[in-house]
């Protein structure tokens, strides 16, 4: 990471992540546990603590994106259609 780096605050809740509007420098949340790399550095973390407050640098936010859904609903396979097998 830069020296001199600002983050986007990040709000997730309920799975969802979203951009606060708010900026922070690097030295406000360099110890801090939601300071995050990468969009999926800030998956793994949501997940992993759930919903909260979490950093990420400017440029790593996905262009032209509200919000990221970060749970996936999961898909039961007796669900699925079945299909025959090929003999």
């Amino acid at each position: 990471m830069r020296v001199n780096q600002t983050f986007d605050e990040i709000r997730v809740y309920a799975g969802v992540a979203e951009r606060t509007g708010a900026h922070v420098e690097r030295n406000a949340v360099r110890r801090s546990g939601g300071c995050c790399g990468s969009v999926t550095d800030l998956i793994r973390k949501a997940r992993a603590s759930g919903d909260g407050t979490f950093y990420l640098p400017l440029d790593r936010w996905p262009a032209g994106t509200e919000r990221v859904e970060l749970l996936k609903p999961w898909v039961v396979i007796s669900s699925l259609p079945r299909t025959p097998f090929a003999e």
